[in-house]
């Protein structure tokens, strides 16, 4: 009885008609709340940024910049596509969603703690353990936590339940925000203010994984797999995660690299600066995100382009004009933003807008080559873009710092805008008139936001 009971609450919450006269209104108020939660999410993240780079030395927030990079990257890495898969197959079979849940999470929570003791490891085996050692592992603490929450978001998109990851979303990065102003207002500390935004994420998770525990049943709380389950999500792993998590690393690592390169030829007072302003184009990047959430399954079901020059027109020449305008106020947005200090990262900032327009076209282009069933055509472009952006930035920041990492990025987006071109030409001729694969997948997993160039947190 009990186990029917779970099964009716997990069908009652798929099935939007059953719950709401106006299903289309309730997507829209959940479209909204959603991007509500992200942009508020994003800009707790980018004030903390703006206090830190006010409060702290520039050593201290090249190691935050460092430091938060570096977790950023574990938390891709150890996804790996994960969440996307548990999405997708909590979408197609509700009823198994405890049994997904208790596989994929045991997968994920060893992934986190390998990665995480990994980076330990690594940085305090290294001479400059006393200065970045503690803070950069808590970084990657607190970014394998946010991780696997976000990988619990994605457990509740399969049940179309966003409602609750929006919730969580605003709670966790409200949190995080009070934390992290308060430690810097204490004291002006690295190491504290990665305790403190470390915090709330704890709470969030121990928090989300008992209302997921709730949701999906007495399956869940079994947390140990047999070996026959672990088998066979090694086996789902190979055929089916692994494709998708690639192009995500790859896309990943090409668009952060130039961070730890800019330390490695600049030093940490460069990445200061470099860090500082590529936030403010990464805070952009919000806007043609949320367009390519909303209109994802047009582009799923799509046979041709017409639907991606509908998208895509708009959010570059939107994208043009923020440049534009940025581009003639640089010389005091910098300076306003984080202090006369930074003025001197105002050339590599005008660069760097001048890849915004590309960025805003990448996300259209990669969501359509992946809706087209491209994932191994998108991730061996994220490959070549990322050998492409390292050897740009060995040629250009020894000779230009800072400028020349803004110059790779640019460069990089210029070439995967030409491989998309070509990937989507080759693409197309198979796509008149037939049903277009791969829309299943990414109909269950709609405005998921990491199908792209650039994924971000």
């Amino acid at each position: 009885m009990r186990d029917r009971k779970h099964l009716i609450v997990l069908e009652t919450f798929t099935v939007d008609e059953s719950s709401f006269r106006n299903a289309k209104l309730r997507d829209l108020l959940l479209i909204a709340y959603k991007a509500f939660a992200d942009l508020a999410g994003k800009g707790s993240l980018f004030v903390i940024t703006v206090a830190a780079a006010r409060r702290l030395s520039p050593g201290a927030f090249g190691v935050f910049s460092v430091g938060s990079t570096l977790g950023w990257l574990v938390a891709v890495a150890t996804d790996f596509g994960i969440q996307l898969h548990l999405a997708r197959a909590v979408a197609r079979r509700p009823a198994d969603a405890a049994r997904l849940l208790r596989t994929w999470l045991r997968v994920r929570v060893w992934m986190a703690g390998v990665a995480v003791g990994a980076v330990a490891l690594a940085v305090f085996a290294t001479p400059w353990r006393a200065e970045y050692g503690a803070p950069i592992a808590v970084f990657a603490l607190m970014y394998a936590g946010s991780s696997l929450i976000e990988f619990l978001h994605y457990f509740y998109r399969g049940l179309s339940r966003s409602d609750l990851e929006s919730s969580l979303t605003l709670w966790q990065r409200g949190g995080t925000l009070v934390c992290g102003l308060l430690a810097l207002a204490w004291k002006p500390d690295v190491t504290v203010l990665a305790i403190a935004m470390l915090a709330p994420v704890a709470v969030t998770l121990v928090v989300s994984l008992r209302i997921a525990t709730r949701m999906s049943g007495p399956v869940a709380r079994g947390f140990p797999a047999s070996a026959d389950a672990t088998r066979a999500a090694l086996q789902v792993f190979r055929t089916d995660v692994f494709p998708i998590g690639a192009g995500i690393v790859l896309s990943a690592l090409y668009f952060r690299i130039d961070v730890f390169l800019v330390q490695l030829w600049s030093g940490t007072d460069s990445v200061a600066l470099y860090n500082a302003v590529f936030r403010l184009v990464e805070a952009l990047r919000l806007f043609p995100a949320a367009v390519l959430a909303v209109t994802l399954p047009a582009l799923v079901r799509a046979r041709d382009l017409r639907a991606l020059l509908h998208v895509s027109v708009p959010a570059t020449l939107f994208a043009a004009a923020v440049t534009v305008v940025l581009w003639l106020a640089a010389g005091w947005v910098i300076p306003f933003v984080y202090g006369a200090r930074y003025a001197a990262a105002v050339p590599a900032f005008r660069i760097l807008l001048l890849s915004f327009p590309l960025l805003s076209l990448n996300y259209a282009l990669t969501h359509q080559l992946i809706a087209w069933d491209g994932q191994r055509m998108y991730a061996a472009l994220c490959g070549t873009a990322l050998a492409i952006n390292v050897a740009l930035n060995a040629r250009l920041i020894p000779r230009w710092s800072i400028a020349g990492a803004a110059w790779a990025t640019l460069g990089t987006e210029m070439f995967l805008t030409a491989g998309c071109g070509v990937g989507l030409w080759v693409l197309r001729s198979g796509r008149s008139g037939a049903a277009v694969p791969g829309a299943e997948v990414l109909g269950a997993v709609r405005g998921a936001g990491v199908l792209g160039a650039g994924v971000q947190p």
